[in-house]
């Protein structure tokens, strides 16, 4: 019988390109890297690699950095936060000379810019998404912020940059957009708007833009602001998200969008008036006035409850005439309450399920991938604790997907009953729990070995427990928020952690200098030799480990 690696061998080095391209870097060095001679030979000349960065571990991230070379890399994600701490360090201390050695990068996402140097021009990168994230407390000095502004608008002058992505800028301090520098070259812009006032900054940075995409969150301080609206009359794609906004700014922006052929608004659930949002003479007479060319137009409208459903199908008659029926528009509504108040799902693609247990009533839902368990009544502020399986078993008919369970700070299961739904839930391998009071503690006589990943909301770790914590949870890879009283509980959790990927903690009585001080201290006090850190305060600590 012909071994498969043969067949694979005889294969057109084309044709295994080919494969590639369907694959992240991590499968393709897992699946071929090992296979065949052949295969290796194709892998370190193929030229068109994706490297996601994201929650890889600190042995991966190793391994595709000594499999592959910078200039076969197309596409890259680098991601700084608390499972990957120090990653964004790491990496450009590895790659000093980054726009030398990535000459064919062509995609550039970043996960905290924060931790990102200024990046200079190179060849062919035309594509830089940023997702901002929380930033620490300390991070809003002056000096601080005046170097964020200027490795911002050191990215705005990049020549070959054509798209550019803001993702999540509304949990930060917002950027000082009057500084930005203007670029000629983007065509494609996407952001949060904490207000429309700074559209028309925007629209004065990039002169020649084709694609605009804004979600914006609250409405004009100015009453004026469209009287310098310049919009480019190269902007024919439209896309906007309203989360809170006036019908008048809307239609004042698009009667300034002559050449759009391609409209998309989303008007989201909080609005002062949702009806008028779906009057169909209104966005009749707009597109007939202002949008001639207009090709594409998609409206939806969340409606913030579905009692009024009735009377918003009413409204939707409109939208049945010859005007609408002759075009390519699509017209919807999605109501935001589908499931009854007291156990409402969160309207994240339906994957998560929020049960109170004091008050929802017994309804069985669809499968959810996060389950939240909370317990909240007006009287009681004691943990109520789950002896039953059942208790949770009669609002979900199946549980193949679940892959996180949140404990809340009312709610508390027992060891039995954790240890019956993880083996009804091969797909659960995080846990969060809110407290670690004395109905918690009883879970640590149990194992779970199918739990990969703990969060403990930053409660502090009691002395007694500190070893059957990890007697408990003998597989755990990620242990977020494990607050301790000293530098003697951090020790034991590396040496009994044999699979600890990353920690997030924060030591009471003990503080480090420096990153020179800590960097001593872990590799003199622990087995620790490959690792990546961030210390933050002195006393909070980010670990990134190789085991």
């Amino acid at each position: 019988m012909t071994k498969p690696q043969l067949l694979l061998d005889q294969l057109p080095v084309e044709l295994i390109f080919n494969i590639f391209t369907y694959l992240n870097t991590a499968e393709i060095l897992h699946s071929f890297y090992s296979f065949s001679r052949y295969l290796r030979k194709c892998i370190r000349n193929y030229d068109g690699y994706k490297v996601n960065l994201n929650a890889v571990s600190k042995r991966q991230f190793d391994r595709i950095f000594r499999a592959i070379r910078p200039e076969q890399i197309v596409t890259l994600t680098l991601c700084d936060d608390e499972e990957t701490p120090g990653q964004m360090s790491l990496f450009f201390t590895l790659f000093p000379a980054f726009e030398q050695s990535f000459t064919r990068l062509e995609c550039l996402h970043i996960r905290n810019v924060e931790a990102c140097p200024i990046l200079h021009p190179m060849n062919v990168l035309h594509t830089i998404s940023i997702d901002f994230v929380q930033w620490p407390v300390h991070s809003f000095g002056i000096a601080n912020i005046q170097q964020f502004d200027e490795k911002f608008a050191s990215i705005f002058r990049l020549p070959t940059l054509r798209r550019l992505i803001l993702n999540k800028e509304s949990v930060n301090n917002r950027f000082n957009i009057q500084i930005l520098p203007t670029n000629e070259n983007i065509t494609q812009f996407e952001i949060h708007l904490r207000t429309i006032d700074n559209l028309s900054l925007l629209f004065k940075c990039f002169p020649n833009i084709q694609r605009l995409a804004f979600s914006l969150n609250t409405t004009s301080v100015d009453d004026d602001f469209t009287s310098e609206f310049r919009i480019p009359r190269s902007l024919t794609h439209l896309t906007m998200k309203v989360s809170f906004g006036l019908r008048d700014e809307i239609k004042r922006i698009l009667q300034s969008c002559p050449m759009l052929i391609y409209l998309n608004i989303h008007i989201e659930w909080k609005q002062m008036d949702t009806l008028q949002w779906i009057d169909a003479n209104w966005w009749q007479s707009v597109v007939e006035e202002f949008l001639p060319r207009l090709a594409i137009f998609r409206l939806r409208v969340d409606i913030p409850s579905s009692s009024e459903l009735n009377i918003t199908n009413d409204s939707l008659k409109g939208f049945k005439t010859q005007f609408w029926a002759n075009r390519s528009f699509t017209i919807g509504m999605m109501p935001f309450d589908t499931l009854p108040v007291d156990c409402r799902r969160e309207p994240i693609e339906n994957k998560v399920l929020t049960i109170n247990l004091a008050s929802s009533p017994v309804i069985t839902f669809p499968n959810a991938e996060i389950l939240k368990l909370e317990h909240v009544t007006n009287s009681e502020t004691t943990c109520y604790v789950i002896s039953q399986l059942v208790e949770t078993q009669r609002y979900m008919n199946d549980f193949s997907v679940l892959g996180h369970l949140i404990l809340q700070s009312t709610c508390a299961v027992t060891s039995s009953v954790l240890t019956q739904l993880i083996s009804i839930s091969p797909c659960l391998t995080r846990l969060t729990i809110s407290s670690f009071n004395l109905q918690l503690h009883p879970l640590l006589n149990s194992k779970y070995p199918q739990i990969r990943w703990l969060d403990m909301r930053r409660e502090y770790l009691p002395k007694k427990f500190r070893t059957s914590l990890c007697s408990a949870f003998p597989c755990l890879e990620h242990l977020m928020n494990c607050y301790l009283y000293d530098e003697v509980y951090l020790e034991i959790l590396l040496e009994n952690l044999k699979d600890l990927q990353n920690l997030t903690t924060r030591i009471l009585s003990y503080y480090f200098e420096d990153d020179g001080e800590l960097d001593h201290w872990l590799r003199t006090h622990t087995r620790l030799k490959n690792f990546a850190f961030k210390l933050i305060d002195h006393r909070q600590i980010l670990l990134w480990i190789s085991n």
